[in-house]
């Protein structure tokens, strides 16, 4: 099975949640008699968003991992206009998560839940 996104030459393990966004940037401004008078700059531009309830603390951190390597990461993932995967040029946003709990033994994080992250079109 394909993976849904893969970047860097990983493939992220399923999401839980996958948000596709995809925008028309647009140069816009009003003209002297109040009208909007504008030109498209660029389409079809993705920005992805995707989350996990739970990873493991070796999966969130092979995720991460592909982002601490190089900003901008050749990213493959399904895109809803094409109606299939496409390759772009993409930058991560923020990448909350939240501890899942700890081993009252031995101290080590067992996992984390409530990952996610957004991709970006460059």
């Amino acid at each position: 099975m394909t993976a849904l996104i893969s970047a860097g030459g990983y493939d992220f393990p399923e999401p839980s949640t996958y948000d596709a966004n995809i925008s028309t940037i647009v140069d816009t401004g009003r003209n002297v008699n109040g009208y909007v008078v504008g030109s498209i700059v660029r389409s079809d531009v993705a920005k992805i968003s995707v989350s996990w309830r739970y990873l493991t603390v070796e999966e969130w951190s092979a995720v991460l991992s592909v982002f601490s390597k190089s900003f901008y990461n050749n990213v493959t993932f399904f895109n809803p206009v094409s109606g299939g995967y496409d390759t772009r040029k993409m930058y991560v946003s923020d990448r909350p998560s939240a501890m899942f709990r700890r081993d009252p033994k031995t101290g080590e994080v067992v996992g984390w839940k409530d990952c996610s992250l957004s991709l970006v079109e460059v």
